[in-house]
C-alpha cells in the first residue's frame, strides 16, 4: 500500500525550501490526497497550476488600471499557483511515478509564470516611481537585475540540491540528468515521433542542463561536470556530505522558486512590490559573497580531499 502521509511525499527536510516546507506543502498534500484516488495526473496539476499563474499575470497587468485590489488578487493567485505546483510533485511521489517527463513540464510551467507576472511588475515598479528625482529607470533596472540574478539564484539551488540527494540518497535521485542522458532519451523519442509538447519540452531542457552545468562551473569548480562522474553512494561518504554540505544547503534553500514566489506574492498582496525588488536584487546578491565561498570550501573539503579518494 502507498504511504500517503506527508513525509512520505516531500524530499529530505534539509534540502526543502523552508517556506515549501511549512506553507506551500502542507497545503498541495491536501490536493495531493485529494487527486490519488481519482484519474489526476500530476502533469495535469502542473498545468493546472500554469494556468492559475497566468491569471495572477492578467490580475496583475489589471492592477495598473484598476487598482491595488486587483494587484493582491495577483499576488494570491501567484502563490496558489505554488502550492498545486508543489502538489505535482507530491502526487508523483505517492504514485512513484516521478519522471524526467514531469521535471521537464514542471521547469516550463515555472517559467511560463514568472514570464507572466515579472512584466507587469516591472511596469508596476516604472508607474511608482514616475514622481522620483532620478526617474523610475533605476528601479526598472533594479527590477531587471532582480529578475536574471533570481532565475540565476534557483538554478543553483536545484542543482546544489540535486547534488545533495545523490551524495545523501541510496536510491532517490530526483533530477540528477546529464546532459548524455537527456540527449539519449531525446533521440529515442524523436525516433519514434514526438508530439508537439514534448518537442517543446525537450527544445528547453536540452539548453537548460548544460547551461547549469556551465554556472555550477563558474560557481563550484569543485564538483564533477557530470553526476555519473562523482562519487558513488556509500554510508561512509554520505555521512561526510552531509557534515561538511548541511549548513550551505540549508542557506541554499532561500534561493529557491518558491520562497521567491511566496515573496513576490506576498509582496503583490500588500502593495510592498518596491521593498522586494530590492530585497531580491540587492540583499540576496550580497548574501551569494558569503554563501558561494563557503560552497566552495565545503565542496573542495568532499571531493577533492576526500570524496574522490
Amino acid at each position: 500500500m502507498a504511504d500517503l502521509s506527508f513525509r512520505a511525499t516531500i524530499k529530505p527536510v534539509e534540502v526543502e525550501e523552508l517556506i515549501d516546507l511549512f506553507v506551500h506543502r502542507p497545503l498541495a498534500h491536501l490536493i495531493a490526497r485529494a487527486a490519488y484516488p481519482t484519474a489526476v495526473t500530476p502533469d495535469q496539476l502542473t498545468i493546472l497550476s500554469m494556468f492559475v499563474g497566468i491569471g495572477a499575470g492578467w490580475c496583475t497587468w489589471s492592477s495598473l488600471s484598476r487598482g491595488a485590489g486587483y494587484l493582491a488578487a495577483g499576488g494570491a493567485l501567484l502563490i496558489a499557483s505554488a502550492v498545486v505546483d508543489c502538489s505535482d510533485g507530491q502526487l508523483a511521489r505517492m504514485r512513484q511515478s516521478s519522471s524526467r517527463f514531469g521535471r521537464m513540464l514542471d521547469g516550463l510551467v515555472d517559467a511560463i509564470v514568472q514570464a507572466a507576472v515579472i512584466p507587469p511588475v516591472l511596469a508596476h515598479l516604472w508607474m511608482e516611481h514616475r514622481g522620483d528625482p532620478h526617474g523610475p529607470l533605476p528601479w526598472l533596472a533594479l527590477g531587471l537585475v532582480g529578475a536574471v540574478t533570481g532565475a540565476m539564484h534557483t538554478t543553483l539551488y536545484d542543482h546544489f540540491k540535486n547534488v545533495y540527494l545523490v551524495q545523501t540518497q541510496p536510491t532517490r535521485h530526483e533530477g540528477n540528468d546529464d546532459p548524455e542522458d537527456v540527449e539519449a532519451q531525446y533521440a529515442g523519442l524523436k525516433s519514434q515521433g514526438l508530439r508537439l509538447f514534448d518537442a517543446v519540452r525537450f527544445f528547453l531542457y536540452r539548453r537548460y542542463v548544460p547551461q547549469q552545468r556551465a554556472l555550477l562551473g563558474r560557481v563550484d569548480p569543485s564538483i564533477p561536470a557530470r553526476f555519473r562522474d562523482m562519487p558513488e553512494y556509500s554510508l561512509e561518504r554520505a555521512a561526510r556530505f552531509r557534515i561538511l554540505h548541511r549548513g550551505v544547503m540549508r542557506a541554499w534553500t532561500f534561493y529557491g522558486v518558491g520562497t521567491h514566489i511566496f515573496g513576490l506574492g506576498v509582496a503583490m498582496l500588500t502593495d510592498h512590490l518596491s521593498e522586494y525588488i530590492f530585497f531580491r536584487a540587492v540583499v540576496f546578491n550580497l548574501g551569494l559573497l558569503a554563501l558561494v565561498p563557503a560552497q566552495r570550501r565545503a565542496s573542495r573539503a568532499f571531493f577533492t580531499r576526500e570524496g574522490m579518494s
